[in-house]
């Protein structure tokens, strides 16, 4: 395969997965060093902005330098359309995906291997499938916006420290253990 259409083919990839699962797609070659690739919902907007590092040009290298998602929210009151920050957990979880199948894809030839590389690209179209299907719900008025999209950060946090403190009393609870057992020793001495 040759290197240089591989960087073409990561970016023509993703913009095919999007358009196939319901989503508007434009790609802008704007950037210096850089190619940025959009993904449109009806409200959930996906910014891919790709690097290309072009230093050896037989072995092009392409990586995801960033995700950004956003939600443009329909005010039907005015007329006009909001725009939000995304979910920092769903922007870092869609680059590490697109990352991973970049990297597959990039592999020497002896290491590369096609099925792998099949697999991750299709788990990106069925993320990408999901997040159609929940910026479908968000499109609608009744069933809650975007916090389809942005309720796993609020979830994340409560169960993190939820997490925390269930450590903190198991650790407490095996120190506890610990004390029991040298104080049985200590007394059969």
């Amino acid at each position: 395969m040759d290197r240089n259409a591989i960087v073409i083919w990561c970016i023509s990839r993703l913009e095919t997965w999007g358009t196939s699962v319901g989503m508007e797609t434009f790609k802008d070659e704007g950037r210096e060093g850089g190619i940025s690739v959009v993904l449109g919902g009806k409200v959930l907007v996906v910014d891919v902005d790709f690097s290309v590092d072009r230093a050896d040009p037989f072995n092009p290298n392409i990586d995801v330098a960033n995700v950004k998602t956003s939600y443009a929210i329909p005010n039907s009151a005015s007329g006009s359309t909001s725009t939000t920050d995304g979910s920092i957990s769903l922007d870092a979880f869609l680059a590490g995906s697109i990352r991973g199948f970049c990297a597959a894809v990039q592999k020497d030839e002896e290491e590369r291997d096609p099925r792998e590389a099949a697999r991750l690209g299709i788990l990106i179209l069925e993320q990408l499938r999901y997040l159609v299907m929940l910026d479908r719900l968000a499109a609608r008025n009744d069933d809650g916006g975007i916090r389809w999209f942005v309720d796993i950060d609020l979830l994340c946090s409560t169960v993190e420290n939820f997490a925390r403190s269930e450590a903190q009393a198991v650790a407490e609870c095996v120190l506890l253990c610990q004390l029991d057992q040298i104080s049985k020793r200590f007394h059969d001495l």
